[in-house]
């Protein structure tokens, strides 16, 4: 009975270490620096729109040199619409879809 009554003690002592911990954790975490971190996941920042704003920029520029380059920002900004980075939510689409590719092989 001794034996059980360590064990159980122990598992308790470890179960609080863990909750204070945890608890320390969350405290100490920044609300706002944690929305931008999971933000940057689900919605991340597209190289396109940035591009787009600087070539939209630059054709409104009055320097007529600045135009030529404004012009290509903004033509390569559409290019690149297609080679957006992944959100979460496109990684799980993908996986369900591999899983279902996978699973209708017949072996």
């Amino acid at each position: 009975m001794s034996q059980d009554k360590r064990v159980l003690q122990s598992a308790a002592k470890s179960l609080r270490r863990v909750a204070e911990v945890k608890s320390e954790v969350a405290r100490k975490t920044e609300a706002s620096n944690l929305a931008r971190h999971v933000e940057g996941l689900t919605k991340p920042k597209s190289p396109s729109s940035t591009m787009k704003k600087a070539g939209i920029a630059l054709i409104a520029a009055p320097d007529p040199v600045t135009g030529v380059a404004g012009v290509a920002l903004l033509a390569s900004s559409f290019a690149l619409k297609n080679k957006e980075p992944m959100k979460v939510s496109d990684i799980a689409a993908e996986t369900r879809k591999l899983l279902r590719e996978i699973q209708s092989f017949r072996i």
